[in-house]
């Protein structure tokens, strides 16, 4: 049995129930700047409420099987990205303190908005950032990273963090559509004009000049290109319904919020094709950085008993709050 292949896949499904979980919150979390009308504000936040803030423990499963599956790719990852993991931490915990600042401030709520707001968006282009870094290529030295910490803030790398913030934020805009009052949802209305083009667009951009930045990613595409042609076309489909469905009355809320959700899978999935089989991306192979047997089958054991109790906690929360959110909020 291929063990360290399994546990890539554990790591990419931890990575993609990340994305898709958090990256609506971080997308509405964002969205608070670009909305002057406190009230509109306390709703949009209030949509958010009961499920934000467990959606970071499949970032630790993540981080959890990259270093017990596979510790020479940790080893050379996490000093690369040493600057986008840390602001991303920080950005995230400052999300966290500003959420319950505001929600219990009478006299200073506008601040914690701009500090959740703030955290939402530098988390977001962080992890943009590491994509970036990923796709443009990690400089080795045998075991260890062996270039700058501060090559993420390339002219690239720039690109792709605020291409994943527009992914975020049209994940939000899908959110407050399906669990927002009217005002949030002519809002979210609007903004579902524009932004999946923007996500689309930028995505086109970032990979053209993914190209040109990295020449072995044209080996990979043509390895996949099948596969890669369908997440291309389900990409751009589904960013086309979102924009046909925004100006359409009475158009069915839950489809929009679905299609966002595909385009940020499928867009997932031809990251994935375009770095296997490396795990350091055209360095490091997943079985040239893998860990022994014996970790690989304690780490999968774990990850049998706990993804499904996170899994049954996380369709607990999303049943129990189903629904549009109450006028005065889930509190």
């Amino acid at each position: 049995m291929d063990f360290p292949l399994l546990s890539a896949l554990f790591l990419l499904f931890a990575l993609t129930m990340y994305v898709l979980l958090d990256g609506f919150d971080l997308g509405v979390g964002a969205l608070l700047l670009a909305q002057r009308d406190e009230r509109m504000r306390d709703r949009m936040v209030d949509a958010i409420a009961p499920t934000w803030d467990g959606n970071e423990t499949w970032l630790i499963m993540a981080g959890v099987t990259l270093l017990a599956g596979f510790p020479r790719a940790y080893g050379i990852l996490l000093p690369a990205f040493y600057i986008p993991v840390v602001l991303m931490l920080l950005s995230l915990g400052l999300r966290g303190v500003s959420f319950e600042f505001r929600h219990n401030s009478e006299t200073s709520r506008r601040r914690w908005d701009a500090v959740f707001a703030g955290g939402s968006l530098v988390a977001a282009l962080a992890q943009g950032l590491v994509v970036g870094g990923l796709l443009q290529g990690i400089d080795t030295d045998l075991d260890s990273f062996g270039g700058s910490s501060f090559a993420i803030f390339s002219p690239f790398c720039l690109v792709t963090g605020v291409t994943i913030v527009s992914g975020y934020a049209t994940l939000g805009v899908g959110w407050l559509r399906l669990k927002g009052d009217d005002a949030t949802r002519a809002f979210a209305r609007r903004h579902q004009r524009w932004l999946p083009l923007a996500f689309l667009g930028l995505a086109i951009l970032s990979g053209i000049t993914a190209r040109s930045v990295q020449p072995h990613l044209a080996v990979s595409w043509r390895d996949h290109r099948v596969a890669l042609s369908i997440c291309l076309l389900v990409f751009t489909t589904c960013a086309a319904a979102i924009v046909w469905l925004a100006g359409r009355a009475g158009a069915d809320d839950r489809a929009g919020f679905g299609l966002a959700l595909a385009m940020m899978l499928s867009s997932v999935a031809a990251l994935g094709l375009s770095f296997f089989p490396h795990i350091v991306p055209f360095r490091v192979t997943l079985w040239e950085a893998a860990s022994g047997t014996a970790s690989h089958q304690f780490l999968l054991v774990g990850a049998l008993i706990t993804t499904p109790v996170v899994l049954t906690y996380t369709a607990f929360a999303y049943r129990v709050f189903r629904g549009r959110t109450p006028d005065d909020g889930w509190y």
